[in-house]
């Protein structure tokens, strides 16, 4: 399914006639994105998967009653998932980290170990020097380089311009160089 395809939104046209087998199709669609763009946020897998499904829930019961045009449901699927990453972190107030525990678990439920570690490893670095980032960077990186989205479509999911997306990414991808020893 195409970004913003007939399909979708034929699909957005069911579920606000209350089909939850339509709103089934779109989950399988954006489920495993949303999932990994929330675990990279807030690193444990049980508060992932709470999120996720809290985001979709979400998202289920605003296209339900709005009778607002839905122009890019991707982007309103990341902007529900950004804003309860915020809300996560706003009421707990304290970041969480991926324990080693956390991390062995989720490597024995793999068939190649070996590339499993070698990935998670390669994660941890990765979040470690994200995590020293202001939220800002952080969330404008992860959009940008792994969920591969536009600087239009991060603008829309963020709110913000998209000069100033550019600015920011710019700004993140400085600050992150820095940070991991690259000037």
């Amino acid at each position: 399914m195409k970004r913003s395809s007939i399909k979708e939104k034929y699909l957005i046209y069911k579920v606000r006639q209350k089909d939850a087998e339509a709103y089934g199709q779109l989950y399988d669609f954006y489920v495993d994105r949303i999932y990994r763009y929330i675990f990279f946020k807030v690193a444990t897998r049980e508060d992932a998967e709470d999120l996720t499904s809290e985001v979709f829930l979400k998202t289920w019961e605003y296209i339900k009653k709005t009778n607002k045009k839905i122009d890019n449901l991707n982007a309103l699927f990341y902007r529900v998932a950004r804003n309860s990453v915020i809300d996560y972190y706003r009421t707990r107030k304290t970041k969480l980290n991926v324990t080693d525990e956390e991390y062995m678990q989720n490597i024995s439920d793999s068939r190649d170990i070996e590339a499993e570690v070698n990935i998670k490893v390669e994660f941890a670095n990765i979040e470690l020097h994200l995590n020293k980032l202001k939220e800002d960077y952080k969330d404008i990186l992860i959009l940008k380089y792994l969920e591969e989205f536009s600087i239009a479509e991060i603008a829309e999911i963020t709110s913000r311009t998209k000069g100033n997306v550019r600015v920011l990414l710019h700004r993140a991808t400085k600050a992150l160089k820095e940070i991991a020893g690259e000037n």
